[in-house]
């Protein structure tokens, strides 16, 4: 800061005690902000260059030349600097800190929280925490989206995520929480440990159930049920981590919610008939195409790449994926 404009801020500073304040705030937000540690293992330039291969890219084509300007600037502000956005809330006695990590479809990243706790979040998935967890009672983060959480452990502040209309209480452990807004189901899978399900929207202090190792809760948002099941393969839930999808013997409908997040596309079931159909198949670095093309090349199934249309506010829509049964 240079002599002018240290003088501009002594001459802000002495106009109120309400601009004293506001950069007293700042200046702890700047301290605790430090506490966070972002992976240092993003390349920005690989996720750029993967998220070309998946929506073949082709340089002559302006709409897609325009949204990827608008991709590699959503992932220099959510993965080079996580995309931090600063909320102030209010606790029993002082004020916490909360930050925001927000990613672009196709891209995953990680960070560790103050109290060590590893996430991984998702492509399209939202993480919203407290810098420091001191004097808390409890570890709360909210997560609209998809992440694996790996938790310190602490038995005196048990760490909960709130993933919409479920709160996941923990003490420690591995568990995968996919929880996106736009669709009818959430689902927990547990890895290691022990997890509590509570109802997120009730005041009650009873759980609605306790997980072990190896299952699967889904819940419905519709008819506000719960479904539990054993699975021996729990770990492809969140083999996305690792850059990998994996499915067996998933629906359609399943399939194609991650393919379009995977992919940023938008896709459309022609057919009712379709959502009998399941699928494994396990997708790494294929584009759109080719990923489609796998699916639907032993089942019956015809499928349609509907090109991005511009708004008259100059955005694009996603591209719309149709399937439909082969007549």
């Amino acid at each position: 800061m240079n002599k002018e404009e240290q003088s501009r801020l002594d001459q802000w500073l002495a106009d109120s005690e309400h601009n004293k304040d506001e950069y007293s705030a700042y200046s702890e937000l700047w301290k605790r902000s430090e506490k966070l540690a972002l992976s240092d293992e993003i390349d920005v330039d690989t996720s750029l260059a993967a998220t070309k291969s998946r929506m073949n890219f082709n340089s002559n084509k302006q709409i897609w030349l325009n949204r990827l300007q608008q991709i590699a600037a959503i992932l220099v502000i959510s993965i080079a600097i996580s995309t931090v956005l600063h909320f102030w809330t209010r606790s029993e006695a002082e004020e916490a800190v909360y930050q925001e990590i927000a990613t672009a479809f196709g891209v995953q990243t990680n960070v560790t929280l103050a109290d060590g706790t590893v996430v991984w979040l998702n492509s399209d998935s939202k993480l919203r925490f407290p810098v420091s967890f001191d004097n808390m009672t409890e570890r709360r983060v909210e997560l609209l989206g998809e992440a694996f959480f790996k938790v310190a452990h602490n038995a005196e502040v048990p760490f909960i995520v709130n993933a919409d209309e479920l709160d996941v209480k923990v003490l420690g452990t591995s568990f995968n929480v996919t929880a996106w807004p736009e669709y009818d189901k959430l689902s927990v899978a547990l890895e290691e440990g022990k997890v509590s399900l509570f109802n997120a929207k009730s005041d009650s202090k009873k759980a609605l159930l306790t997980m072990k190792p190896n299952e699967l809760v889904t819940f419905d948002r519709e008819s506000r049920s719960l479904n539990v099941a054993h699975v021996k393969d729990l770990e492809r839930y969140s083999e996305w981590k690792d850059g990998r999808l994996v499915f067996l013997g998933d629906d359609i409908e399943t399939v194609m919610q991650k393919l379009d997040k995977w992919y940023n596309v938008e896709t459309v079931i022609a057919d009712e008939a379709l959502k009998d159909f399941h699928f494994t198949a396990t997708f790494t670095k294929e584009t759109l195409n080719q990923a489609l093309s796998l699916l639907c090349s032993t089942s019956g199934i015809a499928f349609k790449i509907e090109a991005a249309v511009q708004m008259p506010d100059g955005n694009y829509t996603k591209r719309k994926v149709v399937l439909s049964s082969i007549k």
